[in-house]
Parts: C-alpha cells; sequence; structure tokens
C-alpha cells in the first residue's frame, strides 16, 4: 500500500526560522532578471543570431579534456533510456554504480568510492550538502537535464576544491535548446508512466521563448508520483513510493562577446519511509517516518570571450539552499531536520598562445548548517550551527610542444575554514590550508592512438559533515584535512569508426574523517580514522557506423581501508562491487526519426567481509531495451518506450546496503522488476 503523510498540508517547521523561506526565490530571481533585462536594448543594437547560432552557445561551464574511463552522457541517451532518476542514467556506465532500490535511497559510487568524496555541481552551484542518510544530494530530475558529464578520480586544478575522487557537472537545457527552428516560442507537454507494482507517473511542461534577438527565457514544471514497486520476484517492496516535483526558470542569452545564463531551480521530495530510508524494518524496531526534502538552487554563468586570444573569462555565482525533514509517522515528533545554505563563486581566465593555454583563477565557497536530531535516547537528543569556507587559488596550464606531445600541469592551494558556532561541540574550531599538484604527459604516435599518464593531488580540508550526524557528534577542534593522490595511465585508440579506451588507476585518500562512535559522556566524535585506497582499470571498445553502433566494457575497482576490503559498513567512504560487464547496441534508422538500443550489464559475485562468514554478494545481469520514434517532423511528437530489466531478474545491486551480519539477512532493498516506461511528448 502507497505510504503518504496524515497531513497534505506543509509543515510550518519545515521552514526552518532565521532563514527565509521558497517563496523568496521568485522575489530574487526577478530582481536578478530585471537588472539585466535593462540591458535589453542593448540587444537590439548588435545582429541577431540566426537559429543556428542562437541553439549552440557556448558553454558557461570549463570542463577539462575528456580522459579515457571518464564519459559525457548527452540529451540524446536520456531520452532514449526514458531516464526517471540517477540509477537509470547512470547504471550502465563505466566506473559507476547506483544503488538503494527506491528512487530515495539512491546513492552514486565511483570507484568503488560514495559520491560524498565527489564534487558535484548543477550549472555550476556545487552541491555540497549532505543531510540525511542517502537523501538530496544526487538527486536530480533528468527531464531537462542537457549533460551530464563525470571526470573521474583526483586531477585538474579547475575541478574545485575537495575534489578528492572527481566531479560530476549536470547542465539543463535553455530556451534554445528547445526551440523548433524558424520559432521564436513555443511549449512541450510530456506525459509518461512506468507500469510495476504501483506504477508512477510523471507529467511535465515547459514554455520557452526568445524574448530578444538574442534572449531566452524558459520555465519549466515536472510532477511525478510513484508508488511502491514490485521486485524480480514479484514480491511488493514498501515503502518506495514517492511524491517529486521540479521547477525552474532558465534565461539566457549572447550579446556580442558576452553569454550568460541565470537559472532557479526548485526541487522537492517527499514520501514515508522508515527511518533509514534505504533499510526495511529488519529488527522490528524501526518506525515509519514522513520525508520531507528540499533543494533550491540559484545559479548565475557568465562569459566574455572577445577577439583576444589574452582573454576569455568565465565567472559562476550561486547559492544553495538544502533543507530536509522527518517526522514520526504515528506522532508527528520530529526525528531530524537540517538546512544548509551555500553560497559561492568561481572566477576564472584563459590565455591562449600558440602552442600554450593557461587557465587561472580563484573560487569561493561558504556553507552554514543548522541541523536537530532526536532519534537517540532523550539525553543525547541534540542541534547544531556551524559554518565553513574555503577560498582556493588555482593555475593549469597545457603545453603542447609539438603535434606529438601534450604537457598538462597545475596546481590549486586551497584555505579551509570550519566552526561549530552552538550546541553539538561549541567553540570547536578546524583549519588548514594545503597545495594540490597534477601533472599529465600525453603522447600521439600516430593520428590515432594516444598514450596517457597522469599524478594528482587533491586536498579536502575539514567541512560540514552530514546534517543528521553532525547534530549528534562533536568536534574537538582536532582534525586533519584528507589527501588524496591519485596514478592513472591510459590509452586511446580510434579509426574508421573504431575505438578502444583503456585506464588503470591507482588511489589513496589519507586522514579520512568519520563519525566514531564512543558512547560515553558523548555519543560520538569526528576522528581521522585511517587510509582508503583503490586499485583498478576501465576498458571500453567498440565500433560506430553511420547508423548503427556496438560498445563492451568492463571496469573492477580494488577498494580497501586500513587494508582490509570496503563493504556495505563503510557507510559515507564506500563498498565492495564486483566485476562489471557492459555492452549496448544502438541502431537508428535513415531518416533519423526512429532509435533503439539495448543496454546490458553483468556484475560478478564479490567477496563480502561486512562479517566473518558473510555470503558473497551474489552476481547478476541485466537488460534493458528502449525505443523512440518521432511521429512528427522536427521532433514535434515524439513516443517512447523503456522495457528495463527485460527478463525480470530479482538481484540487489553491490551499491545497495545488502547483507546485514546481525540480523543475518538482506536488509537493503532489492531492485525493480521488469518495468514497461512509456512516454509521449508534443512539442509546438
Amino acid at each position: 500500500m502507497r505510504q503518504r503523510s496524515p497531513s497534505g498540508r506543509a509543515d510550518p517547521a519545515f521552514f526552518l526560522p532565521g532563514r527565509s523561506s521558497m517563496n523568496s526565490l521568485p522575489m530574487r530571481l526577478s530582481l536578478t532578471g530585471a537588472t539585466l533585462l535593462a540591458l535589453a536594448p542593448m540587444a537590439h543594437a548588435v545582429q541577431p543570431l540566426p537559429d543556428a547560432e542562437a541553439r549552440t552557445l557556448d558553454e558557461v561551464v570549463v570542463t577539462a579534456e575528456r580522459e579515457p574511463g571518464n564519459f559525457a552522457i548527452d540529451r540524446n541517451e536520456i531520452e532514449l533510456t526514458q531516464a526517471a532518476d540517477l540509477g537509470d542514467l547512470l547504471s550502465n556506465e563505466s566506473g559507476v554504480a547506483v544503488g538503494g532500490g527506491s528512487t530515495v535511497a539512491q546513492k552514486v559510487y565511483v570507484r568503488g568510492f560514495e559520491d560524498t568524496l565527489l564534487n558535484v555541481t548543477i550549472d555550476g552551484a556545487q552541491q555540497p550538502a549532505e543531510l540525511y542518510h542517502h537523501q538530496t544530494r544526487v538527486q536530480v530530475e533528468p527531464e531537462f537535464i542537457r549533460s551530464i558529464e563525470l571526470d573521474a578520480g583526483a586531477g585538474a586544478a579547475t575541478a574545485g576544491a575537495g575534489a578528492l575522487t572527481g566531479t560530476m557537472r549536470v547542465n539543463t537545457r535553455n530556451a534554445f535548446d528547445m526551440l523548433s527552428p524558424g520559432r521564436d516560442a513555443g511549449m512541450l507537454v510530456k506525459g509518461a508512466a512506468g507500469f510495476n507494482g504501483q506504477d508512477h507517473h510523471k507529467a511535465v511542461v515547459a514554455a520557452f521563448a526568445r524574448v530578444g534577438p538574442n534572449l531566452g527565457l524558459m520555465a519549466t514544471h515536472v510532477r511525478h508520483d510513484g508508488g511502491d514497486y514490485d521486485d524480480g520476484n514479484g514480491q511488493r517492496v514498501s515503502p518506495t513510493a514517492f511524491d517529486h516535483e521540479r521547477s525552474q526558470v532558465k534565461l539566457n542569452g549572447q550579446f556580442n562577446a558576452h553569454s550568460f545564463d541565470l537559472s532557479a531551480e526548485r526541487l522537492d521530495d517527499t514520501g514515508t519511509y522508515y527511518e533509514r530510508p534505504h533499510m526495511t524494518n529488519f529488527n522490528g524496531r524501526f518506525q515509519l517516518s514522513d520525508h520531507r526534502m528540499r533543494r533550491e538552487t540559484l545559479s548565475y554563468n557568465h562569459r566574455y570571450n572577445p577577439a583576444s586570444a589574452a582573454i576569455d573569462v568565465r565567472a559562476t555565482a550561486y547559492r544553495n539552499d538544502s533543507r530536509y525533514q522527518n517526522r514520526r509517522n504515528n506522532t508527528g515528533l520530529v526525528y531530524s531536520r537540517g538546512q544548509q545554505v551555500s553560497t559561492g563563486f568561481d572566477l576564472r581566465n584563459t590565455t591562449r598562445l600558440d602552442a600554450f593555454d593557461l587557465v587561472y583563477g580563484i573560487d569561493y565557497r561558504r556553507d552554514e548548517l543548522r541541523a536537530t536530531q532526536q532519534a537517540t535516547p532523550p539525553p543525547f537528543w541534540g542541534s547544531t550551527q556551524q559554518t565553513a569556507r574555503v577560498f582556493g587559488a588555482y593555475v593549469q596550464g597545457d603545453w603542447r610542444p609539438s603535434a606529438s606531445w601534450l604537457l598538462s600541469a597545475g596546481v590549486r592551494w586551497d584555505d579551509y575554514r570550519h566552526e561549530v558556532d552552538a550546541g553539538v561541540g561549541k567553540g570547536a574550531s578546524n583549519a588548514q590550508s594545503r597545495p594540490s599538484p597534477n601533472l599529465a604527459i600525453e603522447w600521439r604516435p600516430t593520428d590515432h592512438l594516444s598514450l596517457r599518464a597522469a599524478y594528482a593531488q587533491a586536498f579536502r580540508g575539514v567541512t560540514i559533515r552530514e546534517a543528521f550526524f553532525s547534530a549528534l557528534y562533536t568536534h574537538h577542534g582536532d582534525l586533519e584535512g584528507e589527501r588524496a593522490d591519485n596514478v592513472e595511465l591510459g590509452l586511446a585508440y580510434e579509426r574508421d569508426g573504431w575505438y578502444l579506451r583503456a585506464t588503470g588507476f591507482r588511489q589513496h585518500i589519507d586522514n579520512y574523517i568519520a563519525a566514531v562512535y564512543t558512547g560515553n559522556a558523548e555519543w560520538g566524535h569526528w576522528g581521522n580514522i585511517g587510509q582508503a585506497e583503490v586499485d583498478g582499470y576501465e576498458l571500453e571498445a567498440g565500433k560506430d557506423w553511420q547508423q548503427f553502433g556496438v560498445g563492451l566494457g568492463v571496469w573492477n575497482s580494488d577498494n580497501r581501508f586500513d587494508d582490509r576490503p570496503l563493504n556495505d559498513a563503510d557507510l559515507g567512504l564506500g563498498t565492495g562491487i564486483g566485476r562489471t560487464w557492459t555492452a549496448r547496441v544502438d541502431w537508428r534508422s535513415a531518416s533519423g526519426r526512429s532509435r533503439y538500443g539495448l543496454r546490458a550489464r553483468r556484475v560478478e559475485d564479490e567477496a563480502n567481509s561486512i562479517a566473518p562468514g558473510a555470503p558473497d554478494k551474489p552476481g547478476y545481469a541485466v537488460v534493458d531495451a528502449m525505443a523512440n520514434w518521432q511521429l512528427l517532423a522536427d521532433g514535434q511528437l515524439v513516443l517512447g518506450v523503456a522495457l528495463n530489466n527485460l527478463f525480470d531478474r530479482h538481484y540487489y545491486d553491490h551499491a545497495t546496503y545488502g547483507y546485514n551480519a546481525g540480523a543475518g539477512a538482506y536488509v537493503g532493498f532489492p531492485a525493480s522488476g521488469r518495468e514497461l516506461v512509456t512516454s509521449i511528448s508534443y512539442r509546438f
């Protein structure tokens, strides 16, 4: 049975005191937009951009050069897979696993490490907030994503502060992406449904227009409502029902050497789950709780790129407000709640000479947390107020001494400050600064083959940790910042549609910070507990013809902590994932109006070190089939169909918390069984 909150009304306590409510977001957007729109007369003084140029404005977010083993998911892939969440988007990519079963419990693992060690940005806005277990940080709505890019492992200085295991950038669409050729305004209406268990339904509406010769404005809204799903054995998995809403307003434009985009996004998730949303009630003591989560992101990106080799300025400013609240379903009492507000900017310039490119800049972020938990025995109930900030300066250069060689080197320097202002651990502070260098050499012995070797360090000082645990575990002011080093060897070969990409890597993370339970006068404290490491490889090969493509990949990560394998109990750090094989087949018609695809994933057995005698994590194989058809010209009417888990396999993703030693059973959620997903969209 689908679980719902006893009351459909908004809980005033969800809006924490001392913070502006969500109603202030349109006001902030309108004030900023009014300033920009005041410049609209300038747009009429410049030549209007042709449609082709207006639809392909330069990306504002600077990205590192694509390396073997990394990936970029474009809009075509998102639409073909009928993606409803990150699991649908990322599970078939090299080096990535997504676990949880239910949408709210999903966690992303890159090379076996959790996304908490990964820099995540949405339209350039950093998403550092860890609120409650699996919730909020990586919950995104795929419907209006333009692309997702992953650079795995510590890397370039431009990746941002604290990118211990890499960076994942999510970029959303704008009005020029949506407009049909020759049109100045349009709308998109879409309906989608997934048929499994109690099913799920999605409604999408978007309006977009060219409001000046070079200005575009888009407003979107998505409502996604899902019930409990069935696993591969046909058993109902409860509670997994959810209610998801996402709204965005985006203004973008280009005036001669200037281009910009301004985005305001709000995402809401509500549902009724057990206290730990990624686990069943295996011990009989977990109570159902009403969970509410909201993320509000305001970002502004600007690029100034005149006809000068010395100047290409890119600036990003953002404010990210994430909050959550869990209340006992039977009593309405607060279990936990928290709010983290992050504001920051990134300002950089690129200078291009004949054989040398140099990127240099500064970035800054300030985080503020307020959190309360009443989940423990009353003597340990607590709250906290914390602030943290990081200031960074960086430089990254690429030198091409000849057509066959590329030398890339850079360094960033980051200064971290963290303070506990009130509540648990009040008065504690941590401060540390450290450089993070990197060096990479690429050799191209032929036009088709490149070989690469790279070394990089990354430093993350003391930051605000998960809001729930921050109101429980104290700071003593004695923490060392976390330091990562990463060594990679890679090759890439491409010729006549054939490709082969391979990467081998070894990474260490020193001084890993985690919550340490003591159970004395304090429940526990934050401490440096040891060193994590990973050794692994990624390999992809395939062939692309004009209308047909095939690919095969394999990746494996051997993750350890202080010389023992990682397991599901290493929450916040990572887990063991079996060697993973991926395969894909794509075919499109000669007209380009229909596309078909197959995605397959085979995960081998993995030894489970969670307890002596624990059973291995069993292997599994999953196949997804998908297709879409343009029923009218120019993609005005599109029908999509996907059949996920085609053979109805019952399995636990290795990235899901599976076996619990105390219970002697699997306590995480199994993956969804066979699901038919259909959608139809009309753009006019």
